[in-house]
């Protein structure tokens, strides 16, 4: 238990805090969503928004895992947020009155939740605490960018992906498992472009992890083995 504590101290910072919580909000703010929302079915590798698009709303996961990432200039992608149940996203650029900077893709058969821009807008306006939940997911949002910046910076591919494979077992994990580690489930591609190195000196990187015990890889599924190893390793630990 200690253990894991001293991980999730160590992840805060770079935790992306989206989640919208119906809960608080008001009876007809929440009425207003069911009436106003309509549910998508996106399949694995579909592509939800593009780079330079217009806006069209806000989107609310109900299951399933979306990524956010940025093409680079030579054709490269950089993942930069991963969103799974419960989390909103695809707003921002309606309160910013800009295009999409970045591209929106399932990594998996997703279930979400699609309240157009005029009516985000409009319970916007009249909900304060819809206005407060989503300040602080965009605070979130630029702090998270932040410190990611500066840890990919100042580390070497086996610090980052021992960073990575921390934050996304935090990002599988079930509620209500009993056990910490998760079934970390993306291919080799994605988490190379979450951790800005090729798939190649990914997999090798993965098989050397193997080799010390860190890490059991089974398929496209990654299960961490020695958490404590990993925090050290990724030098995040405070």
């Amino acid at each position: 238990m200690k253990e894991q504590e001293k991980i999730k101290s160590a992840l805060d910072g770079f935790r992306l805090n989206a989640v919208l919580d119906l809960e608080e909000l008001s009876d007809d703010d929440r009425q207003y969503i069911r009436e106003r929302s309509t549910t998508i079915r996106v399949r694995r590798k579909q592509i939800i928004y593009s780079m330079h698009e217009k806006p069209k709303g806000m989107y609310l996961v109900r299951s399933g895992k979306i990524r956010i990432e940025q093409v680079n200039y030579d054709g490269s992608a950089q993942i930069l947020f991963i969103y799974t149940t419960g989390e909103a996203f695809g707003y921002r650029p309606l309160l910013s009155r800009e295009l999409h900077p970045v591209n929106a893709i399932a990594m998996e058969d997703s279930e979400l939740d699609f309240i157009s821009a005029s009516d985000f807008l409009e319970l916007l306006h009249r909900s304060v605490a819809l206005s407060n939940m989503l300040l602080t997911s965009l605070s979130s949002e630029f702090t998270v960018l932040v410190n990611r910046i500066n840890l990919f910076a100042q580390r070497g591919i086996k610090e980052r992906l021992a960073f990575a494979l921390l934050l996304l077992n935090e990002k599988y994990h079930h509620p209500n498992a009993i056990l910490p580690e998760s079934d970390i489930r993306l291919s080799r591609i994605d988490l190379a472009n979450y951790i800005g190195t090729s798939p190649e000196t990914l997999v090798r990187t993965l098989r050397t992890f193997q080799e010390k015990n860190l890490i059991r890889v089974k398929g496209r599924s990654i299960t961490i083995l020695n958490f404590e190893s990993l925090l050290i390793l990724s030098g995040i630990m405070r």
